[in-house]
């Protein structure tokens, strides 16, 4: 059941800042906040090694989506119906739960920083020599 909180008649304004407070309150932007530190380890790494762009990143980017996101699953509220569980019993129900998606996300999130990020263009000229 969906129980509207917003007036249907009011502005855009209102409704984009009660959207924006629950996007900053919710989890979402402190997620990508949590994310800056290892991801910047993750790419000075790289950097180190040398290994291949193509799967270091997907690689990377599900391990670290799928760890953060089954412990901030752990410790975000729970409705008053669900009994009380330790860390790893919330973080376990949320691998279960949400696993898949959340190493897909990271997939897709590994890949395009590489695609985008990572991958070298080469120049008309340079691809003829290549």
């Amino acid at each position: 059941m969906f129980v509207n909180f917003v007036d249907p008649h009011s502005s855009l304004g209102f409704r984009f800042g009660v959207a924006s407070f629950f996007w900053l309150a919710e989890g979402f932007a402190p997620t990508l906040l949590v994310m800056i530190i290892p991801w910047t380890l993750a790419v000075s790494a790289y950097r180190k090694m040398g290994w291949s762009g193509r799967i270091y990143f997907p690689g990377v980017g599900a391990l670290m989506v799928f760890v953060l996101g089954c412990s901030s699953a752990s410790l975000a509220p729970k409705p008053l119906f669900i009994e009380d569980q330790t860390f790893l019993q919330g973080a376990l129900v949320a691998a279960e739960r949400q696993g898949i998606v959340f190493l897909l996300a990271g997939l897709a999130f590994g890949t395009c920083y590489w695609f985008f990020g990572e991958r070298r263009f080469l120049a008309p000229a340079q691809r003829d020599m290549a």
